[in-house]
């Protein structure tokens, strides 16, 4: 013995209080066992999984032991009952038949759980879709140049492919090449239409 008990045992023996054996293990279960009036039985209704299966059982098995005369079965019941939900579940399918099958199943369940590394809400819960790419970009419209539109810029010392003022040298910003369009008729009504479109090659050309 060691601390309050053997404080306690000293005074005892120093004042006569232990006559036999009997007395002794009586004043002992008194001074330090559980109270009388507590009710074992709701505690064991009442105990649930908090940690690991092993502490659970560990705690199961010690207010089990303060209960006499209760059914296999009720003992059993109430060690499933208070598993947590997830292994509540896979005990119900495997349907131990006694409390130390119970005991090893629950273990064996946790492990697994475990070494999934992820929780059964991760398992079930919808998969987002999949972001699509954007759609790649549409190629540039091309764009009728008219000779009103070809005389303008001229006056203007304009570009005919990108509105910049044209000089030696000059290099379109935006690469492009022209596409000259003669329509057949009339040699009064014919008319010439300039289609500008993006190329790898700059155009020069006036």
């Amino acid at each position: 013995m060691q601390g309050e008990a053997f404080s306690w045992f000293k005074w005892m023996h120093t004042n006569r209080q232990l006559s036999s054996w009997e007395s002794f293990v009586r004043a002992l279960e008194l001074r330090f066992g559980p109270s009388t009036y507590d009710n074992h039985q709701a505690a064991l209704f009442k105990l649930r999984q908090r940690g690991s299966v092993s502490k659970y059982q560990a705690n199961f098995e010690r207010v089990c032991n303060r209960i006499v005369g209760l059914p296999p079965e009720a003992v059993l019941n109430c060690f499933l009952s208070g598993l947590h939900p997830h292994i509540q579940w896979e005990m119900a399918i495997l349907q131990p038949s006694s409390l130390s099958p119970a005991f090893g199943l629950a273990r064996l369940l946790e492990a697994k759980f475990l070494d999934s590394k992820k929780p059964l809400s991760a398992l079930l819960l919808p998969r987002p879709f999949p972001i699509m790419p954007p759609p790649p970009p549409k190629p540039p419209f091309p764009h009728c140049l008219t000779p009103a539109k070809m005389q303008a810029d001229r006056a203007q010392g304009l570009c005919f492919n990108c509105d910049e003022n044209f000089g030696s040298g000059h290099r379109c910003k935006a690469k492009q090449f022209l596409l000259v369009l003669a329509v057949e008729g009339d040699s009064h009504d014919l008319s010439i239409d300039i289609v500008i479109m993006i190329s790898k090659y700059p155009s020069r050309t006036r």
